[in-house]
Formats: C-alpha cells, structure tokens, sequence
C-alpha cells in the first residue's frame, strides 16, 4: 500500500513539473496517454534522476518510456548503403502493407528515391505495425517529418530554426577567383554566389585579372550552435577591369532582389554565358573559314568550347521552341524570351529532362550538355542569339535590365544602400580582415 502511494506521489510530482516545464511536451497529440500505475511506472525513474539544465534529456526519456510502456517501437539511425524507405520502415518494425501506402503518402513531399547513405531517421511504430510517427532528416536545414491521422499521415517540411551570423570577407584576386576567396577564409560555395550573383555584368571566366578587388557580407547560419552553410549575400563588391560593380540586397512589400546603389536591379534578363567553359574558341563574325567545310561564311554565334557533358543553361527564362536534332547543328534547343529575343545552343549531346518543345524554361535552368553532334569538330557550345529576328553578337548586345526599385520607395532604398556601401568601402582588400560578428 505504501509503495503504491509512493508510486502515486512520485506520478503527481513529476506531471505537475512537465507541466509547468514543457506544457506543450505533456500534452503534445503525438505521445500516447497512459493511466493509474502505467503512468507513475513511466515517470517514478525520469523524476527522480531530473536534475536541473536537463529538460531536453528529461523530454525524451519521458517520451521514450511512455511508448516503450504502450507497446510501441521506436527506431533511429541512418539510411545503409543500398537501403530504401520500405527496408528501413520494416526493419523499424511496419508491416509490408503499411510501408508501401506510408511510402506512397511521403513520397510528393520528399522523393523516396532520393534517400542517402547517411541519412538519418527516427521512426515509431506502434504493437500492430502501423506507423505512427517518421522523421527523415537529409542535413541539419532539411528535415521532413509525418504523423499519424486518422485519414492517414500528414507529412510535411520541418520549419528548422536558425541562427543567422553576420561574416565579412575581403580580397584581392591572385591567381583564380575562387582560390583568392578561400584565401580570404571563404569557401567555394560562397566564390559561386558571388559570381553568379555579378553574372550578368560580369563573365569571370575572361574578365578577372590579378589585382582585381571583391568585398562581401553575408551571413553564416547555425542550427543549435552548429555552422551549416553560408546564408543570404547581403552586400558586395567586385572591382575589375570592366569597371566596379555593387550589389544590395533589398526586400520591401513589393520588391525583392539585388540593386546597384541608384535603385536599378543588378539582375539582367539575360546572363553573360550559358555555361562554364574553358575559353571562347570562336567569336561572332561574318567572315569566318568554316573549319569543317573549309569555306568562308559568317558564323553568328559564339564557341564555347567545353568537355563534353558540361551543363548548359537558359540565359534567361522563356518557351522551348524547339529541342532535339538540327541538321548541321546536330542538337539543339531554342528558346524564345520577351522582348523579340531567341537564343540557339547546337551541337549538344543530348538534351535535358523535361526539355521540349512548349515547355517553360527558367533563367540559369540546365537545358542540355556539352557535345559534337552536327557539324562540329570538337566538344563545344555554338551559342547564337536573334532579336527580333535579326541576329546579334552575344558578347556585345546591351541586354535590358530587370525592375529597379519603385520610384516612391527610391529615397528609402538609397539611404538604406548607402549604409551597406560605407559598410563595403570600410573593407581592406587585405587576407586578415576577414572577421565575424554577430548581428
């Protein structure tokens, strides 16, 4: 009698204190409820080994103890090698039926196919094989997680909180761009933003020079303490020998995006080069010795000359007008964009997935790879561009801008770049003043 009394004492102690402590824990719809000596035999060892700074292991214990004592099974690991959702889902203890409509159910949220060695998950099903609870987490930022319903299972992307931390960055350029930023204690994913984020105005592969200047802020960003990537470019700074060039970001009710300090968008409707290539092995002209048939004609495009398979992308969004075979210029796609403009990539090796005639194409999406289809005598991409009909030289048409901030918020927009630019102009192009602050 006393140790049931005890028992109960002990039961009352510890749901008054998750109560208090983690309300929303105690009463969460995803843990099972328990009554009488089912609960007291639950809690009697978590309450007494609590100690305080410890809640997040108290949470769990609790958790893990009210499933155990209703029968369910809890699993947590990582995705094997060579292992699918439906091994791991019967391994966790699912019936056959079960995981093939759990799968069917996850599936449009998070592509099944697409699970990694390495991967982690924590599943919990219950004494008849029926999932209650998945949690599938591909990288720190990206977490999917499905919970039982009585129609079935709502599956849903995990809203991951972040910590964001303010990082500036400064250099000049010796050797390749990318190198120098690492050099100034960046990292290759931060070097691609930066370019792609100039992209338009400047074609990195031939315009960097040594002595060339960047300067950079942007964010670092942290999920329980822990760095997990770069996050947005705030503000940054390019100085070449095409001129300076400065970019803000800037976000208001209406307008979203990268502006130079006077309010035009930094974005182009066009990008500078369909893809990375290793140099440029023929230009625009209308008087070039066609290097298969050895005749004079113009060549209205420009080679790019690439490995085979490199990605090539749509310089700007539009309508596939034609994908697949182009006589002498083998395999081609065409697209046309507003503003009377097509853009021609032959002799490619094969077209991308989903690239076809009709179908709607994003600036920088990949439409094809690198080939030597047609008549062409190496692995290249011969890039043409017609406005209105008309061809024009890709390297020397002036491409119109994108929106530029609306002129009743112009005033607030300048003031508020002219911060960040006193901000980048603080930056010593020197290794050493690469530093972090918190915001």
């Amino acid at each position: 009698m006393k140790t049931t009394r005890t028992y109960i004492q002990l039961a009352v102690l510890g749901a008054c204190f998750l109560l208090l402590a983690r309300p929303d824990r105690l009463l969460s719809s995803v843990s099972p409820r328990l009554e009488g000596d089912g609960l007291a035999r639950v809690l009697e060892v978590v309450v007494e080994d609590s100690r305080p700074g410890v809640d997040a292991l108290l949470d769990a214990a609790v958790t893990d103890r009210i499933y155990e004592a209703r029968g369910f099974r809890r699993s947590r690991g990582e995705i094997g090698r060579g292992e699918n959702l439906a091994a791991v889902l019967r391994a966790g203890g699912a019936t056959a039926a079960e995981a093939v409509l759990f799968a069917r159910a996850f599936d449009p949220v998070c592509d099944v196919r697409r699970l990694r060695p390495g991967d982690r998950y924590d599943l919990l099903v219950d004494a008849d094989g029926r999932i209650e609870r998945f949690e599938y987490r591909r990288s720190p930022l990206e977490v999917y997680a499905a919970e039982a319903r009585e129609d079935g299972w709502a599956v849903a992307r995990v809203d991951v909180p972040l910590e964001r931390r303010e990082v500036v960055r400064a250099g000049r350029v010796e050797g390749s761009l990318y190198g120098s930023f690492l050099a100034a204690g960046a990292d290759v994913d931060l070097a691609m933003a930066f370019v792609e984020l100039f992209s338009w105005d400047v074609d990195f592969t031939r315009d960097t020079r040594a002595g060339d200047e960047f300067r950079v802020i942007y964010q670092d960003l942290y999920v329980d303490g822990e760095r997990v990537g770069n996050g947005r470019i705030l503000a940054a700074q390019y100085r070449g020998r095409r001129g300076d060039h400065t970019a803000i970001y800037y976000k208001s009710g209406r307008i979203e995006g990268y502006f130079a300090p006077d309010g035009t968008s930094v974005r182009k409707s066009f990008l500078r080069s369909p893809l990375k290539y290793t140099r440029i092995s023929s230009r625009y002209s209308l008087r070039r010795k066609h290097p298969v048939l050895k005749v004079v004609r113009p060549h209205r495009g420009v080679d790019y000359a690439a490995p085979t398979g490199t990605p090539v992308w749509s310089v700007a969004g539009g309508t596939v007008r034609h994908a697949g075979w182009k006589g002498q210029a083998g395999k081609t796609v065409i697209v046309r964009h507003p503003r009377g403009y097509e853009t021609f990539y032959n002799h490619l090796s094969r077209v991308a997935r989903g690239v076809r005639a009709g179908a709607r194409v994003k600036q920088g999406q990949v439409i094809g790879y690198v080939g030597q289809t047609g008549l062409a005598t190496g692995p290249h991409l011969d890039f043409r561009v017609k406005k209105n009909g008309r061809w024009v030289n890709p390297l020397t048409e002036r491409y119109p801008a994108g929106d530029p901030v609306p002129p009743d918020e112009l005033d607030t927009y300048r003031a508020w770049a002219a911060g960040w630019v006193d901000r980048l102009e603080a930056l010593a192009p020197a290794v050493d003043v690469a530093r972090t602050a918190e915001p």
